[in-house]
């Protein structure tokens, strides 16, 4: 589930918990990208990114409203949606179908790695098959 890998690569970025109970700023702001990115890259309700993070649809919909204009005005925030948005999309780049179904982060970069494995198997094979 992509929810996973949106909510881990903000809660890295960040350095924190989004489902802290807290309403400082940095929490506050790391919860709310969550909310953005995840309404951007999937198609799942409000409830459901809301019950992520402890929170309800109405906090998630604010949310989505409130960032957009974040961004428009704070160059900081501006900056890391760009870092954390370029992160997922290379994640998406890499393997658009891995990103959809993976459960974790380290779930992804496992199939991604594997995949590579594989790879490297079969062309060190057609260079012994060649010489």
């Amino acid at each position: 589930m992509s929810l996973q890998i949106i909510k881990e690569v903000v809660e890295q970025y960040y350095e924190l918990d989004i489902t802290t109970n807290t309403r400082k700023r940095e929490y506050v702001e790391a919860r709310g990208m969550y909310f953005y990115l995840s309404r951007q890259y999937t198609r799942i309700s409000l409830s459901s990114i809301g019950k992520t993070v402890k929170r309800d649809h109405s906090t998630v919909l604010h949310f989505e409203r409130t960032v957009k204009d974040w961004i428009g005005f704070d160059p900081k925030l501006k900056k890391d949606y760009e870092i954390i948005n370029e992160r997922i999309q290379d994640m998406i780049h890499a393997h658009p179908e891995d990103f959809k179904t993976a459960g974790t982060i380290e779930g992804f970069y496992e199939t991604q790695y594997k995949r590579l494995k594989k790879l490297t198997e079969q062309i060190n094979q057609d260079q012994l098959t060649i010489s």
